[in-house]
């Protein structure tokens, strides 16, 4: 089984190399983006380590910042070099660099034989999430820097306020395109596992006429990492041979309902972890427990 390995990272150049030094094995290929708002010093310590590597590949790097459509800038990138580089694989892994592999490689073939010729991508149509649908999707979000704004706003404490900012804002928001006709959105975890002719697909897709416009109307929307794939996918043949799961261990915090950053995995979660049938955990952070990783490698790996 040929793999190659998406890795859209940012930080922590020890954990990335770990990452990339354990999936390493005959018949692996690394496609690696680094977002443009990462430390220089980080980049070229990344660079300088695996530039000489025949296996690894450096996509075209884009801004990446939380919420907004730079991440699957990112990964459209991605999917441009492997087109480019003409990569011989079966399967391509999304990863994040804070991503870890919970089963060996041996496992990791296993399950892509067992799932052979399936898309395995978690999804769900926005008609059966209404509340996300009106946050994320109706208004028009845009960032400035770092900064998130959205029009128009909804609640908040001064209507009056809110009503005033709205009209000073709205002359400068420019009319967002509408989606192609019959397109229904889909929402789900933006981490998956595709086959090489979903992939081609993915990138053919995104250099068509309404691949483009789908591209610039979630370019306003929130969280578009969680929607783009899930609708390309599930308005083309893929979604007759899509498994509704990604094989991610990925905890929520259950206060904030879900939303905002996943949990870090610790030791504490090793028993989670171990039991578990995905191939994948996120996310690690190396600075706020490294043992675990330990234990992955000495009791899983």
């Amino acid at each position: 089984m040929r793999i190659v390995y998406i890795i859209l990272a940012h930080t922590n150049q020890e954990q990335t190399l770990r990452l990339i030094n354990r999936l390493n094995k005959e018949g692996v290929s690394f496609v690696i983006h680094i977002s443009t708002t990462s430390d220089p010093r980080y980049f070229m310590e990344i660079f300088s380590a695996l530039k000489d590597q025949p296996n690894c590949y450096f996509a075209k790097r884009t801004v990446v910042r939380w919420g907004d459509f730079g991440v699957v800038q990112a990964a459209l990138n991605a999917i441009d070099t492997i087109t480019k580089e003409k990569l011989e694989y079966d399967y391509a892994f999304l990863l994040s660099g804070q991503c870890y592999p919970l089963k060996s490689h041996e496992v990791i073939c296993q399950t892509l034989e067992k799932y052979k010729g399936r898309q395995l991508v978690e999804y769900i149509p926005f008609t059966e999430k209404e509340g996300d649908y009106l946050h994320r999707i109706v208004p028009h979000h845009f960032w400035v820097g770092s900064r998130h704004f959205w029009y128009p706003h909804r609640g908040g404490r001064n209507k009056l306020l809110t009503a005033l900012l709205d009209v000073l804002i709205s002359p400068f928001v420019p009319k967002r395109p509408p989606l192609p006709n019959g397109l229904l959105l889909h929402k789900g975890s933006f981490w998956w596992t595709l086959t090489r002719d979903c992939v081609e697909y993915l990138h053919q897709q995104a250099h068509s006429e309404n691949g483009r416009i789908l591209i610039e109307f979630l370019k306003k929307t929130y969280h578009s990492g969680e929607t783009y794939f899930q609708t390309v996918l599930m308005n083309s043949e893929y979604k007759n041979n899509t498994v509704n799961k990604d094989l991610r261990y990925i905890l929520w915090d259950e206060v904030k309902g879900g939303e905002g950053h996943p949990d870090i995995l610790t030791t504490g979660n090793f028993e989670g972890i171990a039991s578990s049938e995905c191939l994948f955990g996120r996310k690690f952070d190396i600075r706020k427990d490294a043992k675990i990783l330990d234990m992955i490698d000495e009791r899983l790996l």
